[in-house]
């Protein structure tokens, strides 16, 4: 199981369930249902191999489906169903019935600063100082196919190692010293090589 980029910023490790829903249902639901943008669902579903659902030529729209348009958010009715969430928003559209999420209290109208701020920062920390709901934070930036905020480590220079940082050079692979040392792997070998130690496992000659 691949990690992939979540909504927290977070390495994304796909479980079983999940991969098994791939194909099932249609990629914008699945990726408002764990939280990961449309993008990446289809790109785990691409590398698998696995074909995309395909909904059916005429949606069977029956009395009871069509009573729950705007009393439940439509990609509720559209995980429920099966459906695409576009369907869902189209028909509810096209009989004129209002938004669920409008008539609730965790609507938000988003303005241009707080759109602005998607993927600059992780969504807890937007959801924060916003004061929107930290799940409906990751649904706005997912539905703009904006990606989640990672955190670049600051660069590190051959001449800012400790002594204990470099007694970790080649006693481990350099992935490993650049977790525990929260470096990139990079500057871990740069390091190494620089000073003319041998990668871990490798007798030095």
């Amino acid at each position: 199981m691949n990690p992939e980029s979540s909504s927290k910023g977070q390495p994304h490790v796909w479980s079983r369930k999940q991969i098994k829903m791939l194909g099932k249902i249609p990629d914008s639901t699945l990726a408002w249902k764990i939280g990961l943008s449309i993008g990446t669902v289809f790109k785990k579903r691409h590398k698998l191999g696995i074909p995309a659902s395909r909904p059916a030529k005429s949606l069977n729209w029956t009395p009871a489906i069509i009573a729950k348009l705007g009393k439940v958010p439509d990609g509720e009715i559209a995980r429920i169903h099966g459906m695409n969430i576009l369907s869902v928003q189209k028909k509810r559209v096209s009989r004129g019935i209002q938004c669920y999420a409008r008539k609730s209290k965790i609507w938000h109208f988003w303005t241009k600063k707080e759109i602005a701020l998607l993927g600059k920062m992780p969504d807890g920390d937007v959801a924060q100082r916003t004061g929107i709901n930290k799940a409906s934070v990751a649904w706005k930036r997912c539905k703009l196919e904006i990606p989640p905020f990672t955190q670049k480590r600051p660069k590190k220079l051959l001449t800012d190692w400790t002594r204990k940082e470099i007694a970790v050079l080649g006693k481990m692979t350099d992935a490993a010293a650049a977790a525990k040392l929260d470096v990139a792997n990079s500057a871990v070998r740069l390091k190494r090589i620089s000073l003319g130690i041998p990668p871990f496992g490798r007798k030095g000659s």
